[in-house]
């Protein structure tokens, strides 16, 4: 090895003060998410309470199920694993964030009972929620990222079931609770859950490991639909 090539790598070794600048990047970037999962979780946590004083003034079903589903969510929001690769362009804010705002725009209406329909759809819509978000686990995300790969349980039957059970649990409550309010947010939230699904899986065909599963898992949101 040369002396003029022995020199050139000594230059291209990082020094000390990259090292530390990369370790400070590195923890100002995990403080960043730390607390975006925090506010996240706050807001799904203020959304239960909210249900929950309905819920204790008047008791109903549908109401109670808003709060432990809300809950759940916000419990896997903070200790869930950091992504591989994020999608951050203002298509992907706009429709996360709206996406996911909406369902909190829902309001209980003034009625005496559930429906009964109304109640057994969210009820199927929350073990359906329950299941998927158990099969996530630590990989719930919100914007379009890479967090690996799931394959098995209901994510065999369809590739986004979470957002087949937000879409069963929105119409569910919609009967208990009919109101033109609730029907714009469940609209706007239905829609802006196939963007999101777009968004998304542009993101993740990008991996052989999805390229696979979708060729496996047909369906993205209804099956024998779309």
């Amino acid at each position: 090895m040369s002396a003029a090539t022995s020199k050139d790598i000594r230059r291209r070794r990082p020094g000390r003060f990259e090292i530390k600048s990369e370790l400070n990047a590195s923890s100002l970037r995990g403080v960043g998410l730390a607390f975006t999962n925090m506010f996240l979780a706050t807001l799904f946590i203020f959304f239960a309470i909210a249900n929950a004083k309905s819920f204790l003034a008047n008791p109903r079903l549908s109401v109670l199920l808003i709060v432990i589903t809300e809950s759940i969510v916000a419990f896997f929001l903070i200790v869930r694993r950091d992504p591989e690769e994020t999608h951050h362009s203002w298509q992907t804010w706009v429709t996360t964030t709206l996406g996911t705002l909406a369902p909190f725009l829902l309001r209980p209406v003034d009625v005496e009972s559930d429906q009964f329909i109304g109640s057994v759809l969210q009820i199927s819509g929350f073990l359906l929620q329950i299941a998927a978000l158990v099969a996530l686990n630590r990989c719930l995300g919100l914007l379009p990222a890479y967090r690996g790969i799931k394959s098995g349980g209901l994510y065999a039957w369809v590739r986004h079931p979470l957002y087949l059970a937000y879409v069963i649990t929105y119409l569910g409550y919609f009967l208990s609770n009919p109101s033109a309010a609730n029907l714009v947010v469940i609209v706007s939230g239905t829609v802006f859950l196939v963007l999101r699904i777009w968004y998304e899986e542009n993101l993740l065909l990008r991996y052989p490991e999805y390229k696979s599963y979708a060729s496996r898992t047909r369906w993205r949101l209804l099956p024998a639909v779309w």
